[in-house]
């Protein structure tokens, strides 16, 4: 009688020419545009947005030491947690 959507598509489209793709395409058949090329980028991105926090970690664990008036280098495994948690 009524046929049920599938919510599994089988098919894309192209973020260039909006052209609809198969699932199994790496180009598209208009424009050229490579999918393999925007996974690649897509990589880099992820690896450079990871670099990137880590670098606010450290300086933000470093700037919680200058705030508490801890040296910069700590002396000791207990001296770099009390910079996180306050042991006594």
């Amino acid at each position: 009688m009524f046929k049920k959507k599938s919510h599994h598509q089988d098919h894309k489209f192209c973020p260039v020419c909006g052209t609809r793709l198969n699932l199994t395409d790496t180009f598209c058949i208009k424009c050229g545009y490579s999918f393999q090329v925007r996974n690649e980028k897509n990589k880099k991105t992820n690896k450079r947005n990871i670099w990137i926090i880590v670098g606010l970690l450290v300086v933000a664990y470093f700037g919680l030491r200058y705030a508490n008036g801890q040296t910069w280098i700590p002396v000791s495994f207990k001296d770099a947690l009390r910079t996180l948690i306050p042991i006594k």
